[in-house]
């Protein structure tokens, strides 16, 4: 069944036209003459059936009905040049690609790594996308993802990129040595991450002892403030080792119990299905795999 789709000519012109109220200004840009757009935009309203501006002068308006086409058609004007860019670049090792991380994450074990890769390939441009949560991880946008968590990834080509360990850990003010009965970390203010609520559950069934009571205390959206929080003695948190090396060397934060536990629920890097063969996207994908590897 044929598709009742105006030409790609049409459209542009309508959107150029759209964008600079001006049929003129619009014809330089699509470096046709501004009769040959006149008539593209009368087609477009012949087959729309409706009026899409309003002639004022030397410039044009928008009606409602242009104005709703013009908020439909650019987001699928915008993601048909990305698509084709896309398949234009497939086979290309450079150029730009897109990785998603969280925030902490990002900052403190991809961004170091980053460096590295761009001295190895110093003509592959990375762009960094973050996200607070999985739900957030748009594979439109990204080429690779890190994600913590458990699969399946419906839409994904997943990799485990690398096991998670969680520590319990305070500031030296709060708690000078290690607790030997790890009951005695809720007499102080459990800090807890509002993505990461099981933290104290996972942390103390690892021990394969139940969490004696419901851990209280202030909730952060974001691990570097949670960091923060713990480091300056505001209570006990349960934290990614990864995320907290820095601190635990210089001292800033020491474990508050002896135990470390590994999650079931590691790191993992994620591929879009429809990305997946991309010349610089498994190059890269391969090059983060072996910096996981490192952690394993």
């Amino acid at each position: 069944m044929r598709r009742q789709i105006p030409s790609t000519t049409a459209l542009l012109c309508f959107e150029a036209a759209a964008r600079c109220e001006n049929f003129a200004q619009a014809a330089r840009e699509l470096n046709m003459s501004q009769s040959a757009l006149g008539r593209q935009i009368q087609g477009l309203e012949a087959q729309a059936g409706q009026t899409l501006f309003r002639r004022a002068r030397q410039r044009v308006h928008l009606t409602g009905a242009g104005r709703m086409l013009l908020a439909d058609l650019s987001p699928q004007l915008d993601a048909l040049e990305a698509a084709f860019y896309r398949l234009r670049t497939r086979d290309n090792p450079f150029g730009a690609l897109n990785i998603g991380t969280y925030p902490t994450f990002g900052s403190r074990w991809l961004m170091p790594r980053l460096a590295e890769l761009a001295r190895e390939q110093p003509r592959l441009t990375v762009n960094t996308i973050t996200y607070m949560s999985n739900a957030e991880v748009d594979p439109a946008l990204v080429d690779l993802a890190i994600v913590q968590g458990d699969p399946p990834w419906p839409g994904f080509r997943a990799d485990p990129l690398m096991p998670e360990t969680l520590l319990a850990v305070a500031a030296p003010s709060l708690m000078p040595a290690p607790a030997e009965d790890p009951d005695r970390l809720l007499e102080q203010p459990a800090l807890q991450h509002r993505t990461r609520m099981q933290s104290w559950e996972i942390w103390f069934a690892s021990l394969d002892r139940p969490l004696p009571a419901r851990p209280q205390g202030p909730l952060f959206g974001q691990y570097e403030m949670l960091i923060d929080a713990a480091r300056y003695g505001h209570g006990v948190a349960i934290l990614p080792e990864v995320l907290i090396r820095r601190e635990l060397a210089e001292g800033q934060l020491i474990p508050a119990h002896p135990h470390a536990c590994q999650t079931r629920s590691g790191y993992w890097l994620l591929t879009p299905q429809a990305k997946a063969g991309t010349s610089r996207i498994e190059k890269t994908r391969a090059w983060l795999l072996a910096q996981g590897q490192r952690e394993s």
